[in-house]
């Protein structure tokens, strides 16, 4: 039930659609588009269709009160058709409206190429085109009011210009946008895919199975971190980070108070009757040679399988077709019989142990709590680990833009090098040295398949109590922790622009 595929992942970023309904005379619409056959790219069925789908259901199940919702399944296979389907969902938007797309394919993209030349497979099998991210925004700039786009896709993040090595160009940046991205711009998208009773394929996407949990009754409104009925970019965005971890989602605006999801906070009743694992909690993600294990926890609803999967980083890719399946038997030979992974209801508290020889004595590891019902698996959460070696020098190196104008909504890229897995804190200052920001603290790094290996960070200009800081010249300081010692950088002179006009 493993395998990976650059994919667009997102089958309930649907729920995000829940957003519009803050707003009393906004409209929402939304527009789903799935590919699974290629004509020059591996096949994916039936991932991307089953996002779609997950999709479909989440927003008609919901209290979106979508005004509009349009389905394509493996028959968009030209930008002009993109175009015509674009322009039919939202004819009627108005500059208070709130418009959702969501793509499920394949995503092209190198290092060195322009972010607006990012491109979205268009196929069912036997024609086949790209749309560029450039062409898209073109398609968008022609509907009034706010677009929430999700890109679910490899190398997605090239087009907001995050997870990438040194361009920074977002091609969507403005204040009518708000983007989600399953994966940086360096990096694959996966999805999982197993047989059911041998015959039907089941599979989605890592990602879209992340959103559905944090936006949705299904997974209880995961994402929802103050519990007030709306979910917001940036909470959506912190959860997709620790429950999320084959790839890194990426979003623009960095920090943002949009709600993508709203839901009746009172009336809710606080778990789902369907649902069979809730509450994951992980203890911590930073491993030590000595000690490789990690500590969680999480509460079953009901009695259901469970297992824990492994997958280790190897050539700086996740090694999916050689994960490590364990079953939980804590419970096995007990009240529900010799079957293997079966637990009661109730809380757990487990413990994994990493097998560090098998993953070449420090590195990342990405660590999967699965269920399995009637033979059909579905993953509940992953969380990446990081094994920093005992002792080295990460040769920490800081390469950031020069400048910024947060007025004109662009934000500041900067990518730390290091060597290997370590923790970082990352603090923006002014010219007396008094901290503006803190982008990080202690933050463990995670594999964004970066060349030279490295993390990305983004400072949206304002300060930590979130006013906006003054124009003028400022610095990044890094420190990495690595066993006993701290390794610091510094970077001078980052310009934040003066408000144009």
């Amino acid at each position: 039930m493993r395998k990976k595929l650059c994919m667009l992942f997102a089958a309930l970023w649907l729920c995000l659609f829940a957003s519009a309904a803050a707003a009393e005379d906004s409209v929402n619409r939304a527009l789903l588009v799935g590919c699974d056959r290629f004509v020059t790219q591996e096949n994916t069925p039936p991932s991307s269709e089953n996002n779609v789908t997950q999709m479909a259901e989440a927003l008609s199940g919901g209290g979106m009160n979508l005004e509009m919702l349009i389905t394509r399944k493996n028959d968009v296979t030209s930008p002009g058709e993109l175009e015509e389907l674009i322009q039919a969902a939202f004819a009627d938007a108005d500059s208070d409206d709130v418009s959702y797309f969501y793509i499920s394919t394949h995503g092209l993209w190198e290092p060195g190429q322009p972010n607006s030349d990012m491109t979205l497979l268009l196929s069912d099998g036997r024609s086949e085109q790209g749309v560029t991210a450039s062409m898209l925004r073109q398609m968008f700039d022609r509907v009034p009011g706010t677009k929430v786009l999700i890109i679910d896709a490899c190398h997605a993040g090239a087009m907001i210009g995050k997870g990438v090595a040194d361009s920074f160009e977002n091609v969507f940046q403005g204040s009518e946008y708000k983007v989600i991205c399953s994966s940086g711009g360096a990096e694959e998208s996966w999805f999982w895919s197993g047989m059911e009773d041998g015959e039907a394929m089941v599979g989605a996407g890592y990602f879209s199975g992340a959103v559905v949990r944090g936006l949705s009754v299904k997974g209880s409104y995961g994402a929802d971190a103050n519990r007030d009925g709306l979910i917001t970019l940036t909470e959506l965005k912190r959860y997709l980070h620790d429950h999320h971890g084959a790839s890194t989602v990426h979003t623009y605006p960095e920090e943002d108070d949009f709600a993508v999801m709203t839901y009746d906070a009172d009336s809710y009743t606080g778990r789902r009757r369907d649902s069979f694992i809730e509450g994951v909690s992980f203890d911590g993600d930073v491993l030590t040679l000595d000690d490789p294990t990690v500590d969680f926890s999480f509460t079953v609803q009901k009695p259901v399988q469970v297992a824990y999967q492994l997958i280790y980083q190897r050539d700086g890719r996740w090694d999916f077709d050689h994960g490590q399946l364990v079953y939980d038997d804590t419970e096995r030979y007990g009240a529900y019989g010799d079957t293997r992974g079966i637990l009661s209801p109730g809380m757990k508290e487990r413990t994994v142990t990493l097998d560090l020889a098998d993953a070449g004595s420090y590195g990342y590891a990405l660590l999967q709590l699965i269920t399995q019902t009637d033979g059909v698996p579905a993953l509940v959460s992953s969380r990446v680990l990081c094994v920093p070696p005992s002792s080295g020098d990460p040769q920490l190196a800081i390469r950031p833009q020069e400048s910024f104008c947060p007025s004109q909504h662009e934000e500041l890229g900067i990518v730390v090098e290091h060597l290997f897995p370590c923790e970082l804190t990352v603090t923006i200052k002014d010219q007396n040295g008094k901290t503006v920001r803190r982008l990080a603290s202690r933050q463990p790094t995670r594999p964004q398949q970066l060349l030279p290996r490295g993390a990305t960070f983004c400072w949206d200009g304002r300060r930590n109590n979130g006013d906006m800081a003054e124009p003028g010249a400022y610095s990044i300081h890094v420190k990495a922790y690595v066993g006993e010692e701290t390794y610091e950088a510094v970077y001078e002179n980052i310009i934040l622009l003066e408000p144009v006009g």
